[in-house]
């Protein structure tokens, strides 16, 4: 077939010739696939470093300058044309002011202060990434209601709300949560603003919680649940909870990637491949590899009592992740849309790099056991049709924005194939990979 890409558009795709163009791409014995939609991807957050309030990033300006001149065209690389960032921080007019980068899309976090994540923060720099406060006790016309809030949410130009849904890490239960009552105006408001909820939750009783509050969609794995067994189907309880997921047609963000993040970064050679390298700024692959940097593996190790760090990496890599593929053979069973999405980088963890992580997710779905065409319509269609831009994005259509990608290999034969990226075509424009390379 033959496209026709007119302002950025596809306007007509055709078997016949067409004679008038300005610029020709021979795609003949190559692939083209609708561009890549992560989901969920942090754009103010550094890796090695955290969201950029952190005094590891304030100390280090150049490096922090070098990631943010990079990060949109890492996520190009690896065939990103659309970003969902459901917490914007206080960085993104980094990406957003760039002269080329993938389409972006966010949502705006509403919490409280005596709930996740403020609570967690303990200077006033890190406070000041969430601006939209709830009073849980204001009345609706009051300043900082539910409400109040989630009108200026909606006018702020966001797609969505992010709500966390923690009461502590792993078994810890320290945290208070946002009230039924609290929880309902929320979704009331949501609706009326025509805003969807995304809900961070990675336990049982807290992806519960988010399923009573009617949320849209939920991210993160089941990861805190028991002993993992490979042989063993999950408990009742479990699947209960996701029958009730799939009957409200509630999207799935699976993000494997967040604990493989933290199993990978305790291994010493995570920095050495050529896919790291190409994406990543030697200046900050440099300083991954100084003392100053294993901060945060340093904070994994007190948590495992002396363990070595093949252990803790074992723990994460197998136990978790092996929980939550358990959770995504079980959606697939029912025919449940799963959805690309990263948390990219989902930890103050260095293995994470931008578009890398996104790629690393596809395999790590295609190890959960989904098919290639249920990955690349979980990058494609399910992502679009879930946050309600499918009439711009999902499908080579006529009417759709030129978000596409040439590749040299089938996507449906190999995931691998997604490695085999020739060229990325945004709103019509073609960029060759290789120009997107940081260090040549």
């Amino acid at each position: 077939m033959n496209i026709l890409i007119s302002d950025g558009r596809i306007t007509e795709i055709t078997s016949k010739k067409i004679t008038s163009y300005d610029h020709k791409i021979n795609g003949m014995g190559k692939f083209l696939t609708p561009g890549l939609m992560d989901s969920h991807a942090h754009v103010s957050s550094i890796p090695g470093m955290g969201f950029g309030v952190e005094p590891v990033a304030i100390k280090h300006p150049k490096l922090v300058k070098a990631y943010f001149e990079q990060q949109p065209r890492s996520f190009l690389y690896h065939g990103v044309t659309q970003i969902l960032d459901p917490n914007p921080g206080v960085s993104f007019n980094y990406f957003t002011s760039a002269s080329l980068r993938p389409d972006y899309f966010r949502c705006e976090v509403l919490t409280s202060k005596n709930t996740f994540p403020y609570v967690e923060k303990r200077d006033d720099l890190s406070r000041s990434m969430f601006t939209y406060l709830i009073d849980e006790n204001a009345q609706a016309t009051e300043e900082n209601s539910v409400e109040r809030l989630i009108a200026k949410i909606a006018h702020s130009g966001a797609s969505c709300i992010k709500l966390y849904f923690e009461d502590g890490y792993g078994n810890a239960n320290q945290w208070a949560t946002l009230s039924t009552n609290t929880l309902k105006r929320i979704k009331l408001s949501a609706k009326k603003s025509n805003l969807l909820i995304v809900a961070h939750a990675n336990a049982l009783d807290m992806q519960q919680l988010a399923l009573g509050a009617g949320v849209d969609v939920i991210a993160h794995g089941m990861w805190n649940w028991g002993q993992y067994n490979r042989e063993k189907n999950i408990p009742k309880e479990i699947s209960n909870t996701l029958d009730i997921m799939i009957n409200d047609e509630v999207g799935y963000m699976p993000t494997q990637r967040v604990i493989a993040g933290l199993g990978e970064v305790m291994l010493p050679t995570i920095t050495n491949s050529p896919e790291f390298s190409s994406i990543t700024p030697k200046s900050l692959i440099d300083w991954y590899r100084t003392t100053e940097a294993q901060w945060f593996k340093e904070e994994l190790r007190i948590g495992f009592d002396g363990m070595p760090d093949q252990s803790i990496s074992d723990a994460f890599l197998y136990g978790r992740i092996g929980k939550g593929n358990k959770i995504i053979q079980y959606l697939r069973g029912s025919n449940h849309p799963i959805l690309l999405a990263s948390d990219f980088p989902g930890s103050p963890s260095f293995a994470n790099q931008p578009g890398l992580t996104t790629y690393q997710e596809m395999k790590a779905m295609i190890t959960a056991g989904l098919s290639p065409e249920e990955v690349l319509a979980a990058a494609t269609i399910n992502n679009s049709k879930q946050f309600k831009i499918d009439d711009d994005y999902g499908t080579v259509e006529v009417g759709k924005i030129a978000n596409l990608l040439l590749l040299k290999a089938n996507p449906l034969d190999s995931i691998e194939s997604w490695n085999s990226i020739e060229t990325i075509i945004l709103h019509g424009k073609p960029i060759a990979r290789e120009s997107l390379v940081v260090n040549k």
